[in-house]
């Protein structure tokens, strides 16, 4: 499934035997922009599975300013929606701490709320065969309104 899904890391195997599957490849957050940054190309293979983590590090350590990098942080994912589309590519967001939905979604990491709503909108859960949560969001983020 083309796309982003936010997923909490206790939603993974090994942490929960009948979780959700790991991508093989894992990348950090700050990597993956440099990486869609640099001239517009993207140089993941086509149709390859990737974990990005690291989201919740790069917000906490950016407080007070979590909101406005959160901005930029959607704002790059939005321009390279085009060229991730087109590689297909399944990007799982590992997230260490727990997904609060309400109003604005957020993260609770370290006794911090963040704003991930910021970054992917206010994406609907899913339940998978298994019984876990995960929150698919399209490369577009079209309906994401920081």
């Amino acid at each position: 499934m083309p796309g982003y899904r936010l997923i909490e890391l206790s939603n993974l195997q090994p942490h929960k035997p009948r979780g959700i599957v790991p991508a093989e490849n894992v990348i950090g957050i700050l990597d993956f922009l440099r990486e869609i940054a640099d001239d517009g190309s993207v140089p993941f293979p086509k149709f390859s599975k990737w974990q990005m983590v690291g989201l919740e590090e790069v917000l906490f350590a950016a407080r007070p300013r979590e909101e406005e990098v959160a901005t930029e942080i959607h704002t790059r994912l939005s321009n390279a929606a085009g060229n991730l589309e087109k590689r297909l590519l399944d990007i799982q967001v590992i997230l260490t701490g727990e997904i609060v939905r309400g109003a604005q979604m957020t993260v609770n990491y370290r006794g911090a709320s963040l704003p991930i709503y910021m970054i992917f909108n206010r994406p609907n859960q899913i339940i998978d065969s298994n019984g876990n949560p995960f929150y698919p969001v399209a490369f577009h983020l079209s309906s994401a309104n920081p």
